[in-house]
């Protein structure tokens, strides 16, 4: 409220009558003069008194203000880190390409710390866009010459003793003789191994973590989508090396539709065709349509299409062990063209042309490995596809009955193993091998998908039926044959073994932390 010279009371703000006519109010209290000719009420907006500053207001906004310092301080230093690394693949790209890097990058790089005079540098050298940009950096290309001989080197001596389906010497002849590798019949492949090796190749020290595995995810997509669209042998392969990826990084549905393409790859390049029929069925009807086109050209390029088969069903049947639903299983080749000597399949194409055929399918750690998963492993999977009564004995006492029969064939089947393996060790000068490992742990995962369904009853049954004990000790041996061989086994090995290591486990691990402790064996 406010007073006039003349001392009237006067409101603080026109009436609203006069301030929908908009006409002048003169904010006579109680009425204007306007709604006293008309006989109007007259009414003001009340208006409240403006609050001051909190206590303490002040000394908050500084606080924030400090904060966002700090925090915009700490986004200037992260940006100049992004930048050092940028300059950094700068760098590795022309020192690989054999030019002199530009003295500006030379100097921006001298910096121990991301300080501001370190990021002008890179913003005078990069640029902030194309338009002002003196000297962008290239893009990292995983096919370069350089790069890819080192990560071609990284998968033959981490990758390769586990997963044996490229030929090193033809992949090595065409790395030395071909100027440009994306125009190869090859360049899938190496993008494949690109995929596999970058995230953990010591070299890219220019790349971060975030940024080898951006890059891998996109060569994969680009492998993905480019198989679809052209079958050949070596998009098969690419395809498969894939698998190692999304397995070992627990993305268990990319890999199995990274293995169902891989199968639908196989079949129309009718490799089961060639490896049951041994390439003998072209004067007559196939009995597996279709009929495999074009006919191997060489023995490299027959046994590349007998190992990415035996790849395609070794990856399908292992990694459903014990799987909670149906699965369409091959059935087994006993009479099939297995992998020949891993030793033989080191040698070049003239080489190998011109050895023996008897000595070119000498059987092979991985063969073992093959036979053990596409054969043995069938009747477990059969079995455990079964479904059963709990409650009768009779039904219980069958499947028993059963799971020991699967069992000992097992049993026979890791002495005969172990008898080939320490051979093949003699030969090898006892040097290590990965397929041995896989094989060990394979078996007694097996064991333990056998048996541990069955080792306890459900608590529907009664207390009157107590476990299983000899499924339960049968479990437990496998549990310690799995510990022992990981053991075993060097930590530089380990480091590079095959992620199908992975399940073999986390399902022993399961059993043990699962069920031992609560049902324990007699004395």
């Amino acid at each position: 409220m406010e007073e006039s010279s003349d001392g009237r009371r006067l409101s603080r703000t026109v009436c609203l009558l006069c301030r929908q006519r908009k006409i002048r109010c003169d904010r006579n209290l109680p009425g204007c003069e306007s709604c006293i000719k008309l006989k109007a009420d007259c009414q003001y907006v009340r208006v409240k008194n403006k609050p001051g500053l909190r206590a303490g207001y002040v000394s908050e906004l500084e606080q924030r203000l400090a904060k966002l310092e700090k925090e915009v301080q700490a986004i200037k230093v992260d940006r100049a880190s992004k930048e050092r690394a940028g300059l950094e693949e700068v760098l590795f790209r022309l020192r690989h390409s054999g030019e002199e890097p530009p003295s500006d990058i030379q100097d921006a790089m001298q910096s121990s710390s991301p300080t501001q005079s370190f990021v002008a540098a890179v913003e005078d050298t990069v640029g902030a866009s194309p338009k002002t940009a003196r000297y962008s950096p290239p893009v990292f290309d995983p096919l370069a010459k350089g790069v890819i001989d080192e990560l071609c080197t990284t998968w033959f001596q981490k990758y390769h003793a586990w997963f044996p389906i490229l030929h090193q010497p033809s992949l090595l002849e065409v790395l030395q003789t071909s100027s440009d590798l994306s125009t190869t019949m090859y360049s899938i492949v190496f993008r494949a191994i690109a995929v596999v090796a970058i995230p953990h190749w010591g070299q890219t020290a220019a790349l971060t973590s975030e940024q080898r595995h951006k890059l891998s995810d996109d060569l994969r997509g680009q492998i993905v989508m480019e198989s679809i669209s052209h079958l050949s042998l070596q998009s098969l392969q690419a395809v498969l090396m894939l698998t190692i990826r999304d397995w070992g990084l627990g993305r268990l549905i990319e890999f199995w539709n990274l293995v169902a393409l891989a199968k639908r790859m196989g079949t129309q390049l009718g490799l089961r065709d060639l490896v049951a029929n041994h390439c003998d069925n072209y004067n007559q009807l196939s009995s597996l349509p279709p009929r495999m086109l074009p006919l191997p050209n060489s023995l490299v390029n027959k046994e590349e299409k007998i190992r990415a088969y035996w790849m395609t069903e070794v990856l399908d049947c292992s990694s459903t062990v014990g799987a909670a639903w149906n699965v369409n299983i091959s059935k087994p080749e006993n009479t099939g063209l297995l992998p020949c000597s891993d030793i033989m399949w080191a040698f070049p194409e003239a080489i190998i042309s011109a050895w023996s055929f008897g000595d070119f399918e000498t059987p092979s750690t991985y063969s073992l490995y093959v036979m053990l998963v596409t054969n043995e492993l069938y009747h477990v999977h059969q079995f455990l596809q079964q479904s059963f009564d709990t409650q009768s004995v009779t039904e219980r006492i069958r499947q028993q009955q059963e799971c020991k029969t699967i069992d000992e064939r097992l049993i026979g089947w890791r002495s005969r193993f172990a008898v080939a393996s320490l051979r093949m060790s003699v030969e090898n000068s006892g040097s290590y091998d990965a397929n041995v490992v896989l094989t060990q742990c394979t078996l007694d995962l097996s064991i333990i998908s056998l048996y541990q369904r069955l080792a306890f009853l459900p608590s529907s049954v009664g207390d009157d039926q107590g476990p299983w004990y000899h499924a339960i000790q049968r479990c437990l041996d496998a549990c310690d044959g799995i510990t022992n061989t990981l053991r075993g086994t060097h930590d530089m090995n380990l480091e590079s073994i095959s992620p199908l290591i992975i399940s073999s486990i986390i399902v022993s691990s399961r059993f043990l932390l699962g069920k031992v402790p609560i049902f324990p064996l007699p004395r």
